[in-house]
């Protein structure tokens, strides 16, 4: 069979970037299942920093992969990145428990990362290989290259219904693809490199091998899950979302567990539920309904208001996978408890069905999966919760009959903060005295809060503390009992809102936490750290470990950023020099006159122009790809679509550029980096009350905004990358594997920096951090050498018409003048 060498190209690395993008989310779900959510976030900058590493490695050593042998080494890196994913899976897989913040656990970390870099770094050196060799044809290339990762995004939306470890092995199979497409595009032409056609068959049949044994007899169980011992685990599945894992039934009940984190009971449908602080609103109302609880989960809530004589319960649940395990395996178990006539199930997110739906609620419940352990370490940072913000709090309060009650329960360490918030909350709907709305009381380390919108009666009072003593509940706050000075402070009827009684407060020298309220904007209820506190903790290392888990990873990825970027800077600059260091003498005048060319501001401003890209669409893509998941309403599908969505019109962008003329690319770049700055402005003071109005419309309207709003985005960004590459190309291709790696290294420290920002400062900052990026790539554009791309377009037009590839220059002389080299022709 012979392809031509374009379809090999192209096909080739759509499929290197649907493996990339498939292996970038089953690596995700597998660290958020072993370490945590904050180290699924850090593991989708993996790919950033491969491709950062390849590119700078290709610079250095461009022998690597150029003609004749362009193909075949393409073809064997896309064989080992196939190799290197089944050894990193294994090791994850295999590995045993670990606590990650245990004074042991960054060295094994740290081995778990680099493995996991290892196939990206590989496809990043095929893929800068591909644009140095090809640059006019980038638009295409980028086109099937973001066409590809959003085929990977589709592919991880069904394989991770089979488990994130057989994902990664499905990846795998996608390199090895990759590779055979690169093989045969070596066949095609005389004088090119025969791939090693056995190296590519021996990793394409040994990850299908690996792949069927799985299914056949599955071997790729994660044996180190947080917090869940495989000896107690029960059954195991994994959704679109984490993996469920059910502990055997204890003393009446089943803990049900979401990525090794939340944890929910199944009861035993004989069992009778046991009481928590959350279910004291039924103490005042009785059996007067209708209820809601928001995060079924395992059921107790359900059975809880069942047991107080609720007729009518609606239980919303946005996770899938939770009610799979509940209407299948455990269904008899708890008794079938979500297809009683009494439950109402929508699944869903309850702060969306809360702005849809007519129904008012007598008693609202928000209960707590989140563990003790997770809270107080700081784990649940990076977490975001749209039910935890001033405007969420205001939804659900909005849904309550006047005498309806509003409980939401966490863990002790956050009471302050969630006092904080419902005060502010019942502020903004018109309460003058929150203290008379509130009670709290509190066990098993955690605590409830209940709210309501007219005040609380002496006697309904009574009938809580009734309530508390009788289940041993510890009283925590109430109308007329009196609190520690800081809660006294955020309920106080003088103060205007809990922003200013929390400000009072941070002033305090008893304050160590932020006490502000959460919002849209900024929804990160578990991240406390006031920003004038945040260089002393981030200076306290082994309080940072213990405290602040996932601030440490943060910056941890932030310092790596840091360190690669100025690496991706320093070490193709010193490898120059070196080269230049060994040149013939007879070579040394013109070498060094194309050294000082390349070194010239141009060349600088094209680095600067790159890094500039590459940081502000990562910027982008945190603040619009959140934006765009609040937007959608698929439950446990609204990643994939908004990357799908996010990654066809960037690849559509970059394909338009195909007409823009070298000696226009400049002004052309220029002009759609302003247009991004503007957008990305007008986006940070318009996207929050978008998201929030959103809420109440249908899916297909949600939808169409959705789309409305990352496809500009995308077009506008995607075009950026294919114009810096046919700018580059016409001053020196050399210098474009170059370019590539410091787009990726900057893109991974402005994620890292970006989050950093947006736990701060909130996500409008985000984009406004985002619109100064693209700024300075308005300003950095290089220019263009249009007589030097004339030339060069000439030559290559006149030899593409033959079938066989220009006669590359000797190894030896390509070996001495690396920077001179051309691209062979792609026939």
């Amino acid at each position: 069979m012979r392809v031509p060498q374009r379809s090999g190209l192209f096909s080739g690395v759509a499929a290197l970037a649907c493996a990339s993008v498939l292996l970038e989310i089953s690596l995700a779900r597998i660290y958020a299942a072993l370490f945590g959510e904050i180290h699924a976030f850090l593991a989708l900058s993996l790919s950033l920093v491969g491709a950062g590493v390849g590119g700078a490695l290709l610079y250095v050593v461009p022998s690597l992969a150029r003609p004749p042998a362009l193909f075949a080494r393409m073809a064997t890196l896309a064989a080992l990145a196939s190799g290197a994913t089944l050894a990193a899976v294994i090791l994850l897989a295999h590995r045993e428990p670990l606590s990650v913040p245990a004074p042991g656990s960054l060295p094994w970390l740290a081995l778990c990362y680099a493995a996991s870099t290892v196939p990206f770094a590989l496809a990043g050196l095929a893929l800068a290989a591909a644009i140095r060799h090809a640059a006019p044809e980038m638009p295409r290339l980028y086109l099937l290259d973001l066409v590809g990762g959003a085929l990977g995004g589709l592919a991880a939306a069904g394989a991770l219904r089979a488990g994130a470890p057989r994902a990664a092995l499905a990846a795998a199979i996608f390199f090895a693809v990759a590779g055979i497409f690169f093989y045969l595009g070596s066949r095609c032409c005389e004088g090119e490199e025969r791939a090693p056609g056995g190296l590519v068959a021996t990793f394409v049949l040994g990850s299908f091998v690996l792949l069927a044994g799985d299914v056949g007899a599955p071997w790729l169980r994660l044996a180190g899950i947080r917090r869940a011992s495989p000896d107690r685990t029960e059954h195991e599945a994994w959704t679109e979302r984490s993996l469920i894992s059910v502990d055997r039934p204890k003393a009446g009940a089943a803990l049900m567990r979401l990525g090794g984190a939340a944890a929910s009971p199944i009861l035993d449908a004989k069992a009778t539920p046991p009481p928590q602080p959350e279910d004291m609103a039924y103490a005042l109302h009785k059996d007067q309904g209708p209820a809601l609880v928001v995060g079924a989960g395992g059921g107790r809530d359900v059975r809880a208001a069942l047991k107080a004589g609720q007729k009518d319960v609606v239980a919303v649940e946005g996770d899938r996978g939770v009610l799979e395990v509940m209407r299948g395996r455990y269904a008899a178990f708890s008794g079938n408890l979500f297809d009683k006539p009494e439950v109402h199930l929508v699944v869903g997110d309850g702060r969306s069905f809360a702005r849809r739906t007519p129904l008012l609620f007598r008693n609202i419940v928000i209960p707590s999966a989140d563990t003790v352990e997770a809270s107080t370490t700081g784990a649940l940072a990076l977490s975001e919760s749209r039910l935890h913000t001033l405007e969420g709090v205001g939804d659900f309060l909005s849904r309550l009959l006047p005498e309806g009650t509003l409980v939401l329960a966490r863990a002790d360490a956050d009471f302050d903060r969630l006092l904080s918030l419902v005060t502010a909350a019942l502020r903004r709907a018109g309460v003058a005295a929150p203290k008379d709305h509130l009670f709290a009381c509190s066990a098993a380390q955690k605590t409830a809060l209940l709210a309501r919108r007219t005040p609380l009666a002496r006697e309904d009072v009574e009938a809580l503390r009734r309530h508390c003593r009788k289940h041993r509940f510890s009283e925590v706050l109430a109308p007329d009992r009196p609190a520690t000075p800081v809660r006294s402070l955020l309920v106080a009827a003088a103060a205007p809102t809990a922003s200013a009684a929390a400000a009072r407060v941070a002033d305090g020298a008893a304050a160590e936490a932020d006490l502000t309220p959460p919002t849209d904007d900024r929804p990160f209820f578990a991240y406390t750290v006031p920003a004038r506190r945040l260089p002393a903790v981030l200076g306290d290392v082994g309080a940072l470990r213990a405290g602040h888990t996932a601030l440490f990873a943060l910056a941890l990825l932030l310092a790596v950023g840091a360190v690669l970027s100025a690496l991706g800077v320093l070490l193709p600059v010193l490898a120059a020099r070196r080269r230049r260091g060994h040149l013939a003498p007879q070579d040394a005048p013109a070498q060094t006159a194309r050294a000082s060319t390349a070194s010239s501001t141009p060349s600088a401003r094209a680095l600067a122009f790159f890094a500039a890209i590459g940081a502000g669409f990562a910027l982008v893509e945190l603040a619009v790809l959140r934006h765009g998941l609040l937007l959608l309403d698929l439950p446990a599908h609204e990643l994939p679509a908004v990357l799908v969505i996010l990654l066809v019109s960037a690849g559509v962008g970059g394909y338009l550029t195909a007409r823009v003329a070298p000696g226009d690319a400049t002004a052309v770049s220029a002009r759609v980096a302003e247009a991004l700055a503007v957008a990305a402005a007008l986006s940070a003071m318009g996207l929050v009350p978008l998201a929030r109005w959103s809420l109440g419309l249908g899916a297909f309207p949600r939808a169409l905004l959705a789309i409305a709003l990352l496809v500009p985005f995308g077009v506008l960004a995607g075009s950026l990358v294919p114009l810096g590459v046919k700018i580059v190309d016409s001053v020196s291709s050399a210098l474009l594997p170059w370019c590539w790696a410091l787009c990726a290294f900057a893109g991974a420290t402005a994620m890292a920096l970006g989050a950093l920002c947006a736990l701060n400062l909130g996500y409008s900052a985000l984009l406004l951090g985002a619109g100064l990026a693209y700024l300075l790539a308005a300003a950095t554009v290089p220019p263009a050498a249009a007589g030097a791309t004339a030339a060069r377009d000439d030559e290559r037009a006149a030899s593409s018409g033959g079938a066989a590839a220009s006669e590359p220059p000797s190894r030896d002389a390509a070996g001495a003048q690396p920077e001179a080299l051309e691209a062979a022709p792609i026939a």
